[in-house]
């Protein structure tokens, strides 16, 4: 029984949502044995004696869904941009250059874009690495952290008034213009 868990009576326990019923005979790819369980919500699930004791599965799929329905309530969209997404990101080094939008395109030279509403923006080419990354910061700012901004304020002074939202609709918009990046938008 080499490389096979001993199974443990988990019968009549629960774990999150689940009650365990009875080991099916049947073991995960880790030799856990799987167990045939009743979720609250009256569906049934057979999940693996590994996952019900470590916590990482606490009901049949229903508190999953329940989840991501309510998303769309607590997220708010804006033409595909979410406006959460964009006040809590973090920079990313997972990209070639170590840093996201920065990419190397030559022995001494460095391309930097900017995604915003499903686009990509160029916003030029540089001949450091520490100057790109300057001037993807400086995009960010105009961009995401502009967009924030602009978004909150008109969300106090329209957000909470569906008339109010008809007759004054956010807009933000950001073009490239003589080669440089500009932000159109309907707050001042």
């Amino acid at each position: 029984m080499e490389g096979k868990m001993r199974a443990k009576d988990l019968t009549g326990q629960k774990f999150g949502r689940l009650t365990a019923l009875y080991p099916t005979g049947k073991r995960d790819h880790k030799g856990s044995v799987i167990w045939h369980c009743a979720c609250d919500c009256g569906g049934e699930a057979e999940v693996s004696q590994d996952g019900l004791g470590s916590g990482n599965c606490k009901s049949c799929g229903c508190w999953k869904k329940e989840v991501q329905k309510k998303v769309p309530t607590l997220l708010h969209r804006v033409d595909g941009t979410c406006v959460e997404w964009l006040e809590k990101r973090k920079h990313r080094r997972d990209n070639t250059s170590g840093f996201r939008g920065v990419y190397r395109i030559g022995e001494n030279r460095y391309r930097v874009q900017i995604g915003f509403k499903g686009q990509r923006f160029y916003v030029g080419s540089y001949p450091t690495f520490e100057e790109a990354i300057q001037a993807r910061l400086e995009a960010e700012a105009l961009i995401h952290d502009g967009f924030v901004r602009a978004y909150r304020s008109w969300q106090e002074r329209y957000g909470q008034d569906e008339e109010g939202e008809k007759e004054h609709p956010f807009v933000y918009e950001v073009q490239k213009k003589s080669g440089k990046l500009t932000v159109t938008t309907s707050i001042v």
